[in-house]
């Protein structure tokens, strides 16, 4: 039998500095337009000035309130906010936080059914609004797909709400809005992509496409960290960026792994941030890898080495802690069987159990 694999991307993407330029038009058949962000990222990119100046002739609402790991009753109300403005479209601006939850906010704002009922729907009842991304940051590459991280804040648990319909029309990437971001934020986040893109290449669903897209955002990643003394500067925010956007063109097609649900327990239990606490299990991940004789394993310590990279000093700069100092032993085998449990496991290119993760959790 011929191997087959498929590959798409249906968001148009504008890249480049200045892009934001480019709102002003996409936005031009729409008189009334929700803003959906963070409830301190709008102002502090400028973004806010800048969508009510160039929109100055439309009916702008705001919706601000989008937590860090937003959570069921967020989208929910935002969703709510949509449909009493009558909003034609969704501009999402700031992290994976906010362009996640303008996603699923587009949903709610044209349907009243609840979450858990929308969840196990295929696809929506009516289609929702359409959802233009701004991302401030360059880890999510949320952007780029139809997923969607809730919190269900009462089971401490994280949940894809993900449907055919909900990638984002248009992403604009203008690496100018990284400008911001503190060195950590930016460290932790650029971290997030690089995880995207290794779980991406050794992915049991990686395909050629993906594979291509993966090596292109590590190899540009580890060379910008290595390179570039100031993490802001244009060429390291241009690469960043970029790096970004491929890694979320990767996980559409390859979803992630492990790593990650066992950093989704670290970010609901701990509060650390998800690109940290992808960093924190980098090298414990990949020992599994080692161990479990993964194919295109040799890949990912291959290019360390090629860019010099040493993980320990980067996870220093980054301000994390060892796992050995945030999780006790009576929380590890907790943690791996919350991972194990996620459908992360299917694309996990090796079986493990509870025993084995604790085992590794050092």
């Amino acid at each position: 039998m011929s191997y087959i694999f498929s590959f798409h991307s249906p968001v148009e993407a504008f890249f480049g500095f200045d892009s934001i330029e480019k709102i002003k038009e996409l936005m031009a058949p729409y008189k009334t337009i929700g803003i959906v962000s963070g409830r301190t990222s709008l102002e502090a990119t400028g973004m806010k000035a800048f969508l009510e100046a160039e929109l100055a002739d439309r009916s702008l609402h705001f919706f601000s309130e989008v937590e860090e790991n937003p959570s069921i009753n967020t989208i929910i109300r935002g969703g709510a906010f949509m449909r009493s403005a009558r909003c034609e479209a969704v501009i999402a601006v700031g992290g994976g936080s906010p362009l996640d939850a303008a996603k699923s906010i587009a949903v709610f704002a044209t349907n009243n059914d609840s979450f858990y009922e929308l969840l196990a729907k295929k696809d929506m009842p009516n289609k929702p609004l359409p959802v233009l991304a701004v991302p401030t940051t360059c880890g999510t590459g949320s952007e780029m797909n139809a997923y969607s991280i809730i919190t269900d804040a009462e089971k401490t648990d994280k949940i894809n709400f993900s449907k055919p319909c909900m990638f984002p029309k248009w992403a604009v990437l203008d690496p100018g809005l990284l400008k911001t971001l503190n060195e950590r934020t930016l460290l932790a986040t650029v971290f997030d992509a690089f995880t995207h893109s290794m779980e991406g290449l050794i992915s049991l669903r990686a395909n050629p496409f993906s594979d291509m897209c993966a090596m292109t955002s590590m190899e540009l990643i580890l060379a910008t960290l290595s390179a570039v003394e100031d993490l802001k500067d244009e060429r390291a925010l241009v690469n960043f960026m970029y790096a970004s956007s491929l890694a979320g063109t990767v996980i559409l097609h390859t979803g992630t792994t492990l790593l990650h649900s066992l950093g989704y327990y670290l970010t609901n239990n701990k509060k650390i941030h998800h690109g940290t606490a992808n960093a924190m299990l980098l090298p414990c991940f990949m020992e599994m890898l080692r161990e479990k004789g993964v194919q295109k394993f040799n890949v990912i310590p291959s290019l360390f080495e090629k860019h010099r990279f040493d993980i320990n000093l980067w996870l220093e700069r980054l301000g994390a802690e060892p796992l050995s100092s945030v999780l006790t032993m009576d929380e590890k085998p907790v943690m791996a069987a919350y991972a194990l449990s996620k459908p992360n496991m299917k694309s996990t290119p090796f079986e493990a159990d509870a025993d084995y993760v604790v085992k590794k959790l050092v």
